[in-house]
Order: C-alpha cells, then structure tokens, then sequence
C-alpha cells in the first residue's frame, strides 16, 4: 500500500476515534473539507505545518498517521447519532 493512502486511511481513523466530522477537522486545521477528503483519498500529502495542525486537531503524535494498520472497513460516516464514549 502506497505510503499516501497508508496516511490518509489514518487520518479517516482518528478522526472517527474523535467522532470529528470532515467539516471539524477543517476547522480545526484551517483547512477546507475537500482538502480533509483528499487526505483520507490519499490524493494528497500534508506540509510539515498541517501535519502538525492534524496532530493536535487528532491527539496524535505525527509518526502515527504513518503507521500501517489493518484496517478491515472503515464505515463511510462518522455516526453522529451514537454519543457513547
């Protein structure tokens, strides 16, 4: 797997370990939704300064969004609606 998708796939995975929606992350980043999305895509990688922003946004350390995981299926939404912690 290609080191960009391997990024982005995390990036999807702590975000929904935040229940952050795309729309939050951008806020949070100062960056715009469809550049979040072209993240978890794979379609792009981040500066240094918006790998740190991701960090802080997520509570991860930088490293961790290139660790490969095995991810069975991530789901497609954040789920909104289930407020359990």
């Amino acid at each position: 797997m290609k080191l960009n998708k391997v990024f982005g796939n995390n990036v999807k995975y702590f975000r929904f370990r935040k229940k952050y929606t795309q729309e939050k992350v951008a806020e949070l980043t100062d960056t715009s939704v469809t550049y979040i999305s072209q993240l978890e895509l794979g379609h792009h990688t981040p500066s240094f300064e918006k790998l740190e922003l991701l960090s802080k946004a997520l509570d991860v350390e930088p490293f961790e969004f290139y660790v490969k995981r095995d991810f069975k299926k991530l789901p497609a939404r954040v789920d909104m609606t289930n407020t359990d912690e």
